[in-house]
């Protein structure tokens, strides 16, 4: 077979192939991934967190923490501290403590992807909803969304997470509509155990989310 000829017959596989990737891609799947890079664009301007830590064979701590966007640097926004209760003493720095960023750069990209393996489960339902589960793991990590079945707006994800002799936890996280109609973060509830011998520990964190603006 002369060169060129075996050149077109490879592009024409290729074509092929990448026509049959297309098509096995799960089309409410890709809206998923559509609706998740909606929410990126509304960045939450004010986050209250509350945070319960529990230290080995200590009394539990709870800490009520206010932060404010302050600005956008390397693709994630960054918060200031605005008040923490009860207040640190002095030179000690505030538990600045945020899984759900830890998640959207580590992980996210991975997930939220055309050729994710995803596990699509239809006839579920969340809150009296009518609603399709997807769930998609990795080597430490587990991902369940609920979904419109419909338009792939997402409702809620868990995220499950166990690093042996690290780490084990969990995060919940819901999404709604803002009064102006964009899909956006409302709250996430994260419960982390840390497992590393003489540090163990427990944390549950709830973050509220509020007054969204849209970053370009």
């Amino acid at each position: 077979m002369k060169r060129s000829s075996f050149i077109f017959v490879l592009s024409l596989f290729s074509l092929f192939t990448l026509h049959a990737k297309a098509e096995d891609a799960d089309p409410l799947w890709m809206k998923v991934i559509a609706q998740n890079n909606l929410i990126k664009k509304w960045v939450p301007k004010n986050v209250e967190q509350t945070l319960v830590i529990t230290k080995s064979g200590e009394e539990s701590k709870t800490i009520q923490i206010k932060k404010q966007y302050e600005k956008w640097d390397k693709g994630a926004p960054v918060y200031k501290l605005l008040n923490i209760e009860p207040a640190l003493p002095a030179g000690a720095k505030p538990p600045l403590f945020d899984m759900a960023q830890m998640f959207a750069t580590e992980a996210e990209p991975e997930v939220f992807s055309a050729k994710a393996k995803v596990k699509r489960s239809d006839g579920q339902t969340l809150n009296g909803k009518s609603v399709v589960v997807f769930e998609t793991s990795q080597a430490q990590s587990k991902v369940r969304l609920w979904v419109d079945a419909i338009n792939g707006a997402i409702y809620q994800r868990l995220l499950e997470i166990s690093v042996p002799l690290t780490f084990e936890g969990s995060m919940l996280t819901e999404y709604v509509r803002s009064a102006e109609g964009n899909p956006v973060i409302r709250k996430s509830e994260t419960d982390l155990s840390v497992l590393i011998p003489f540090k163990k520990a427990k944390m549950k964190s709830t973050d509220q989310y509020s007054d969204w603006f849209e970053h370009l």
